[in-house]
């Protein structure tokens, strides 16, 4: 017997009940594809391009460009069951509210920041001498784009001990002098990390741009900086500048050592020395020089030539400090010791110049004018020598008076000449102008006490 065919109306009804069906089975099928998509992400058969940008990972990643990473994800629950516990060395990707900050500040579109795993949960990481040390031990790596190249940041400084806590990470950069990572911005949770690359497979994919690593120690506690080599890039860069370039200037060299010095002493970097009651100008009296303007610029890192001149070139201020059309000489020092029982170097620069006063018609006039009066008025005073009754009663009166007159007019001359000639007053004559007001207060009071005698 022959099955009945289903009507019209029966296959009406039934077609979106199958369409349906369809849907589902595809829409199933895409979810378990994308699942074992994802997670062959995750153990590293897929990969996912991620866009770099920035120096922070040079030499192991370009500047900018695309790199293969595998996708991580964290789940306390999921994640027990996943190949996927960061280790030492692994290359990160996390993105969290400080990333996005500083991205947006730096006007960069990243995905989020790119850094190697230093320290995982319960290591005792330490920044010190420009070296990394974890549980104690310095690390070896090959990796980073100098040697002797880490130092402390505001949120971990040299030689603090920061002990990482469950489920946190502290990552650097490879190119230390450059980065912004745990030293600035602290610990990263590994729920912020998107994506990494596992240290054991780095060797294959960046190996070629890694440094050997036999000479790495052999310049510890030493300076590495040329001073020659960093004047002669400054002055090239002043030249495209259009601004005359620096003379070195050795007394300048001692100031700045002399200041070195008393900054790791009193861990006191601010040029006002307030602590030590010590700066730049005491320091280049001490040496002997002396100049009409000059500033001085402290870093503390063990840089070469190149790399402080970069690093200076990545801040602004510094900039400004360093192309100022005022500054002719130039010195500059290094020194390493200890701060807080930490050892460091500290660069010091002191840069100075003379810049011709302007003095203005008025305030020339006014030193004239003060100064005739003085000698117009010095005759009368001197003749109350000649009355000798007047003068045996009131000697000491008489005689004081005319020493002031004879003060003030001799200190007005010689600043008269230096304006007159165009040159900035010395220290000295400073003194006197600031002497003068009591000088001439004293005089009024002699000359009224002396008035009312006659």
């Amino acid at each position: 017997m022959s099955k009945k065919k289903p009507s019209l109306l029966t296959n009406l009804i039934l077609w979106p009940v199958r369409v349906l069906f369809f849907l589902l089975r595809l829409v199933l099928l895409s979810a378990i594809l994308f699942a074992l998509w994802f997670l062959l992400q995750m153990f590293g058969v897929f990969t996912v391009q991620v866009p770099i940008s920035g120096a922070s990972m040079l030499p192991t990643l370009p500047e900018k460009g695309w790199v293969p990473f595998q996708r991580y994800l964290y789940n306390p629950i999921i994640s027990q069951f996943l190949p996927q516990s960061l280790q030492h060395g692994d290359i990160v990707v996390f993105e969290n509210k400080k990333t996005r900050t500083e991205l947006l500040a730096q006007k960069k579109d990243a995905k989020g920041f790119v850094k190697r795993v230093i320290g995982v949960a319960g290591d005792r990481v330490e920044i010190r001498d420009g070296f990394v040390l974890v549980n104690g031990v310095v690390v070896t790596e090959p990796y980073t784009y100098k040697p002797r190249s880490t130092f402390g940041g505001t949120a971990v400084q040299d030689c603090q001990k920061v002990r990482v806590p469950k489920d946190e990470l502290f990552v650097l950069g490879d190119n230390r002098k450059v980065s912004m990572d745990s030293r600035h911005i602290g610990l990263v949770s590994i729920k912020d990390v998107q994506y990494y690359i596992p240290y054991q497979k780095q060797s294959k994919m960046f190996g070629q741009q890694w440094r050997d690593t036999s000479s790495d120690f052999k310049a510890q506690h030493s300076s590495l900086f040329n001073t020659q080599e960093f004047i002669k890039l400054l002055n090239k860069e002043r030249k495209n500048r259009n601004l005359p370039i620096l003379r070195y200037e050795p007394l300048l060299e001692q100031s700045a050592k002399l200041r070195a010095r008393t900054m790791l002493k009193y861990d006191e970097f601010d040029a006002k020395a307030p602590k030590s009651g010590y700066d730049m100008q005491d320091a280049m009296a001490d040496v002997g020089y002396s100049n009409i303007v000059f500033g001085e610029f402290p870093l503390i890192g063990y840089y070469n030539a190149q790399e402080l001149f970069d690093a200076f070139m990545e801040q602004p201020k510094a900039q400004a400090f360093l192309f100022n059309e005022n500054y002719q000489d130039i010195g500059v020092s290094t020194f390493v010791g200890d701060l807080n029982g930490c050892p460091v170097q500290v660069v010091v620069q002191h840069l100075a110049g003379y810049v011709p006063p302007n003095y203005g018609k008025a305030e020339i006039a006014t030193w004239e004018d003060g100064l005739n009066r003085l000698k117009s008025i010095q005759g009368g005073w001197q003749k109350l020598k000649g009355y000798d009754k007047f003068y045996s009663e009131h000697k000491t009166d008489v005689d004081r008076i005319n020493e002031i007159i004879a003060i003030r007019i001799q200190r007005f001359e010689a600043i008269v000449a230096r304006i007159e000639a165009n040159k900035w007053i010395s220290d000295e004559e400073k003194a006197w102008v600031e002497q003068d007001l009591a000088l001439g207060e004293e005089q009024n009071s002699i000359a009224t006490r002396l008035n009312t005698k006659n």
